[in-house]
């Protein structure tokens, strides 16, 4: 059990880290609109939600999570609509997120119950 324990700290800090790696990149490239081409005008109110980096990883974590706002989930619909490019990352960090950790501790867990065993 304290092994198993183990590996799930671990994936614990796994997550962490990629929602802060997560996080960096959509404060730069969206809540500072580096991803957004030149004339394009974005409501300030959209990028909200990825204004600093403890916001935008809380928002990532509540999206990867299924449990976005409705004011969050109209802001990533905005974005998408006004930047198309943006479905590619959500698609990218739906993918490492939410499947690749979610596969990550259940391997870690089932490989502990099995040698133990």
């Amino acid at each position: 059990v304290v092994a198993a324990l183990q590996g799930v700290i671990w994936v614990l800090v796994l997550t962490i880290v990629s929602l802060y790696a997560a996080g960096i990149l959509a404060t730069r490239l969206i809540g500072q609109r580096l991803m957004i081409p030149h004339g394009i005008e974005v409501d300030d109110e959209i990028l909200m939600p990825f204004s600093n980096v403890p916001e935008s990883m809380f928002t990532l974590f509540r999206v990867m999570s299924g449990a976005a706002s409705d004011k969050e989930a109209f802001s990533i619909d905005e974005l998408m609509k006004e930047v198309p490019s943006v479905k590619f990352a959500f698609v990218f960090f739906m993918v490492t997120s939410s499947w690749t950790l979610l596969s990550i501790l259940t391997a870690v867990v089932s490989e502990n119950m099995i040698s133990t065993t």
